[in-house]
């Protein structure tokens, strides 16, 4: 169990979980489910170890075959849509 401290956005109580997480790693999208990581109770903001943000990286770099890969639909707004 690792201590997190308060949410550095909105306050809220950061509690360990395990939760999927989007991770983008040299323009690639990468997917890992179960991940031990610190999420706010309030905002739902997600913190990582220094530890499994290392892992990840790793993982990144020296898994040959991944457990499953899908396709992601990409799609560039359009300029002629204002805020």
């Amino acid at each position: 169990m690792h201590k997190y401290g308060d949410c550095s956005f909105c306050g809220g109580e950061v509690k360990d979980e395990r939760v999927e997480l989007d991770y983008r790693y040299k323009g690639e999208l990468y997917i890992f489910r179960e991940v031990p990581a610190g999420v706010c109770q309030q905002c739902g903001e997600k913190y990582l170890t220094a530890k499994v943000a290392r892992e990840i990286e790793r993982r990144i770099q020296t898994k040959g075959k991944w457990d499953k890969t899908i396709p992601i639909p990409v799609d560039v707004f359009p300029e002629r849509v204002t805020v």
